[in-house]
């Protein structure tokens, strides 16, 4: 979990009338989210991160692009599309990848995953086990897939915390391919009663906020369908604030309110698309990431910010070999005679969609920029930093860092 600590600045009028009454103010209380969407690991992944001299996987690059935006945040919780299932390693329709893909987007920055998806039981119960066991050795946090009984009612919901903020992250998914849950493991399936019993459990454990991460809609489309909209009413209604989507491995729109004394706060993100994939058809070769800002201040938290990243994933041939890199497409827009023209116009196309469709459909929720090579990060507006800037990369290089071995 990132450390990283903002307190803001108590207003002199505030002070001097605590003070004056003897009463000690309490300071308010800040945590970031982001949210990265589907982490897939199709075939070609696969066979990009082997390195033939050392016969080991390694998938520190393809990630080391996007850690500056990772670093914007306290909390990063991403989608894990596949299984850690062992070999043979496979990519659709039933993946398997190398734990080192975690490995990588571990390093990148990401702190929890969701594993609750479509893809949860490809291979089978010995996958799911598999998986589990080796999240849990790492040390990462995880909701959505479970051992049995005893570890859902003993780590679900997740539990997280950051400057006394206390989240609770619920995870669910349509379904699973078909494929039935082989017991005693548990994939959490979308349920209105059950999402309504985890919501009042998240109440019993003191929860300042709750968070849905849910796999639904449909696949390549760009609109949320009625379904995905039904169910966001319902959990806004119930209390939940915080509902993020994946599955359709597209970008769809995103909607925030944000708590003032005549509106309530609520966000809904109904598609982050791919994060990572070897999907190279228009709308999927790349996705979004979002951001939430929350703080709390004498006991209640307050939705104060959104913002959303894109990325697209950049598929160079190196030295005959094809790799996969997450770039943030704010840092490499303006790079002239970065990409050949195949891959600027791919990139170009992207932009222009996401964008397009992002301008006019979200709703309080725009593009983070870049400014002189940092980012302008709205959040922290209130703090020491004007203009609100940070650095894109270690000591504002305009290169991404040699000891990343990237091969640009």
């Amino acid at each position: 979990m990132k450390n990283s600590m903002r307190i803001y600045s108590l207003l002199i009028l505030i002070l001097f009338q605590t003070v004056a009454f003897g009463q000690t103010p309490e300071p308010k209380q800040s945590v970031t989210l982001l949210f990265v969407g589907d982490v897939m690991g199709h075939e070609p992944q696969i066979r990009s991160a082997f390195d033939e001299k050392t016969q080991t996987y390694n998938y520190h690059d393809v990630f080391a692009g996007v850690s500056s935006l990772f670093n914007l945040a306290d909390i990063t919780i991403a989608n894990l599309e596949v299984t850690l299932g062992g070999e043979p390693y496979t990519g659709y329709p039933q993946f398997s990848s190398p734990d080192e893909l975690v490995d990588g987007v571990i390093a990148a920055g990401v702190d929890v995953f969701v594993t609750a998806n479509n893809h949860t039981v490809d291979r089978r119960k010995a996958g799911i086990l598999r998986t589990i066991d080796v999240l849990n050795k790492k040390g990462i946090p995880f909701a959505g897939s479970y051992a049995d009984a005893q570890q859902k009612d003993t780590t679900y919901p997740l539990m997280l915390e950051h400057n006394g903020i206390r989240l609770a992250l619920l995870n669910y998914t349509y379904g699973t391919n078909g494929i039935p849950v082989p017991s005693p493991t548990i994939v959490n399936l979308i349920d209105t009663a059950q999402i309504r019993a985890d919501y009042q459990k998240s109440q019993q454990l003191n929860a300042d906020e709750v968070i849905v991460c849910i796999h639904w809609g449909n696949e390549y489309q760009r609109t949320p369908s009625v379904e995905q909209l039904k169910l966001t009413q319902f959990m806004h209604n119930l209390g939940i604030r915080l509902v993020i989507g994946s599955h359709p491995h597209v970008i769809q729109r995103m909607e925030a309110s944000f708590d003032t004394d005549s509106t309530e706060g609520r966000v809904a993100v109904y598609s982050l698309g791919n994060f990572v994939s070897n999907q190279r058809p228009r709308y999927r070769n790349g996705g979004a990431l979002a951001a939430i800002n929350i703080v709390k201040e004498n006991g209640k938290t307050r939705i104060t910010d959104a913002a959303y990243a894109l990325v697209w994933v950049h598929t160079p041939i190196v030295n005959g070999k094809k790799l996969h890199r997450v770039l943030p497409v704010a840092q490499y827009e303006n790079r002239s005679n970065f990409f050949n023209s195949t891959d600027q116009e791919l990139f170009n196309q992207f932009v222009s969609d996401s964008r397009t469709l992002l301008d006019a459909e979200n709703y309080n929720f725009p593009e983070i920029a870049i400014r002189d090579n940092q980012w302008v990060v709205p959040w922290l507006r209130s703090s020491n930093t004007p203009p609100y800037l940070k650095p894109v990369l270690p000591n504002s290089s305009s290169t991404l860092p040699n000891r990343l071995s990237m091969p640009y």
